[in-house]
């Protein structure tokens, strides 16, 4: 067999000699180059998701570099047949894996990784993985590798520290390893969970500040905030009494407000008090003048008012007379709890609209197989983006649709221009077909074509790219992204940053000691730029101030992408790993800092070999007081406002 892909090299056939030389010293025996498996070989077979076409015989001459790649490259294609990529422990994690995994670890990072999936199995053996650990090891632990969060968490499950590891503890606050913003939150979160007593001093609430101590708050049950003191008076004025969630009782400045309110709107239990009623009311009436963020947490609590009337009558306003769909999306699910009869009516609009991540959101609510299916289908197959088919695909487990049904159709799906439709089909169709064979490459666009030639001319090269990220303050971080490992979604994001087209964005997603995410089109996580990026995945670690692509499932990634602000083992082998930050001294703690909202002046490709300047300093965020009920000034009856994720939709990692 021979390999289909342009850069293979095949053994040479003859060199080209003088007449002198071939006259006098006759034929010549030209040794065989051996046979290699480039990268840019790689591009091409995980582009088209098909197996590359290599004879026994050629891949037994590869070097051990070139047998790697080929290894990697089927594993991430995953057709049938195919190795695995994950490893036992990360595909199938137990506590009796982790716990030998623990007691062998020897460095941080294996420490810190055993440590984290003890915890997210709810291990009472989770402190094992940092036994004999002492004060003198504490010198050599990485500085960014925050342990606050999760020995809290062991401690939540029942672990308890030996007297070794509080030595250990006490090591790392003396070298200055211990994060104070880290620390008060989740101490907040042991004295909500009743292990410990008393809040550490309390902070100035910034933005950080804000969405740390509020993230411990929502991380609690209904049950445990309202015994904390003060919890009457939160619900009823969260900005005048912050101390109830250990920061200093401080009129907030106006970033501070916005991360406040959206974390405390989407925090209220699924069946809020009537005390915390007229602070969603003076939202909703000013809700035109409040930032992105407060307003989508604010539409999307309607439904949180089950026994309010007026949450009703404010959310049949608002479907009645919004017309932008991105709002729409937020307000369906509130208004299906709400009122039906007005949710079913958006419903229909939403299903027949153009807005296919509407049409996803409309989907999700459907409580049976839709009418008009073909008329519906037809609107499918044009969507540029995959959220909707993939809602009517989860759609037929929930509405207990027949095989024969969905086989008809999901069917030409298989034949679809996109490689994802085609592989989304596939994956149902398989589970009712055994032998159904793996789907063939959809034909390139003159776009596709461009870019998979960009990847491979970057894989070839291995040279880091590196992006530039300025926010508004200024405040700025550069990424050094790595085409030896993700190439396709290294030149994406490459093409689109020349392109202009994350500047002026939103960030919409900032969960404190986890992930800071951008690049939605809407400034939400949601959507992306019309098509969809394979994955490439691999085992490397995701330590803090690493670059990850958001995604909704194996292949969808497009425009979004993430920024780790710890280590985030359980994304390994999950998500594309595509580099890290450069100088996490000043990278890292901009991003703690980072607000809810913050606008994204511009992404650039840095020159090769050029290095970036020195960011500058944010000044103050200006100070705001708002109105004791946070009622901004007047009454908008439709607003436009990009949508709220709804669960299971939007991209994340």
């Amino acid at each position: 067999m021979t390999p289909s892909f342009p850069s293979f090299q095949k053994p040479a056939l003859c060199a080209l000699v003088g007449l002198g030389a071939l006259l006098h010293a006759g034929p010549q025996e030209v040794p065989a180059a051996r046979p290699r498996f480039t990268a840019a070989d790689a591009v091409w077979a995980e582009w088209a998701r098909q197996a590359p076409a290599v004879a026994a015989e050629d891949r037994d001459l590869f070097n051990a570099e070139d047998e790697a790649r080929f290894v990697r490259t089927l594993a991430r294609i995953g057709a049938p047949g195919a190795p695995a990529l994950l490893p036992e422990e990360l595909e199938r994690p137990t506590e009796a894996l982790w716990v030998e995994r623990a007691r062998a670890a020897q460095t941080p990072e294996q420490r810190f990784t055993a440590l984290h999936f003890l915890n997210r199995l709810k291990s009472r053996q989770a402190l094992a993985a940092l036994e004999g650990l002492t004060a003198e090891d504490a010198k050599a632990w990485p500085a960014h590798l925050h342990l606050e969060h999760a020995i809290a968490s062991a401690r939540i499950n029942g672990c308890a520290a030996a007297p070794a590891l509080r030595d250990f503890l006490n090591g790392l606050g003396a070298e200055g390893r211990i994060d104070g913003l880290r620390i008060r939150a989740a101490q907040f979160r042991l004295v909500l969970a009743g292990v410990e007593k008393a809040l550490l001093e309390p902070l100035p609430p910034t933005p950080g500040a804000v969405l740390a101590m509020m993230d411990a708050w929502n991380r609690a049950t209904p049950e445990q905030r309202q015994t904390r003191p003060g919890y009457a008076a939160f619900l009823e004025a969260p900005a005048r009494h912050l101390q109830v969630i250990g920061l200093k009782d401080e009129v907030p400045g106006e970033a501070a407000l916005t991360c406040l309110m959206q974390r405390w709107f989407e925090g209220l239990p699924d069946e809020a008090p009537a005390s915390a009623w007229p602070v969603l009311r003076a939202s909703l009436e000013g809700l035109e003048d409040l930032p992105l963020a407060w307003r989508i947490a604010a539409v999307a609590a309607l439904g949180k008012f089950k026994t309010e009337p007026e949450a009703a009558e404010w959310a049949a306003e608002l479907a009645g007379a919004e017309k932008d769909g991105r709002l729409l999306m937020v307000l369906l699910p509130a208004l299906r709890r709400l009122d039906g009869a007005a949710a079913d009516q958006l419903q229909a609009r939403l299903l027949a609209g153009r807005d296919p991540l509407a049409r996803a959101v409309a989907l999700e609510d459907c409580p049976k197989l839709p009418a008009k299916l073909g008329e519906l289908m037809k609107l499918i197959w044009n969507d540029a983006e995959i959220d909707a088919f993939q809602a009517l695909i989860a759609g037929f487990k929930r509405w207990g649709t027949p095989p024969e049904v969905q086989a008809a159709l999901l069917k030409p799906s298989l034949q679809h221009a996109t490689w994802l439709r085609r592989f989304e089909a596939w994956k149902v169709l398989s589970a009712f077909d055994s032998d159904l064979p793996w789907p063939q490459a959809a034909k390139d666009t003159p776009a596709d074509a461009a870019l998979r030639a960009e990847a491979g001319a970057l894989a070839e090269k291995g040279s880091p790219l590196r992006l530039r990220i300025t926010f508004a303050g200024p405040r700025s971080l550069v990424l050094r992204l790595d085409p030896t490992v993700a190439p396709i979604n290294v030149a994406n994001l490459a093409r689109l940053a020349r392109k202009g087209y994350f500047d002026g964005q939103l960030v919409p997603r900032v969960v404190p000691d986890f992930v800071v995410q951008m690049g939605s089109p809407l400034s939400t996580m949601d959507g992306g730029p019309g098509y969809a990026v394979r994955c490439e995945n691999s085992l490397t670690w995701y330590s803090p101030g690493s670059v990850g692509m958001a995604l909704s499932g194996k292949d969808t990634g497009g425009s979004q992408f993430f920024i780790t602000t710890n280590a985030t083992p359980h994304l390994i082998g999950r998500y594309t790993h595509l580099g890290a930050v450069e100088d996490p001294e000043q990278a890292l703690p901009l991003l703690d800092a980072l607000e809810l909202n913050a606008r994204i002046v511009k992404v650039e490709v840095l020159p090769e070999g050029k290095p970036a300047p020195a960011p500058k300093a944010s000044p103050a965020v200006k100070a705001v007081k708002p109105p004791k009920t946070v009622k901004p000034p007047k009454k908008a009856k439709a607003t436009k406002a990009p949508r709220k994720p709804t669960k299971g939709r939007h991209r994340k990692g």
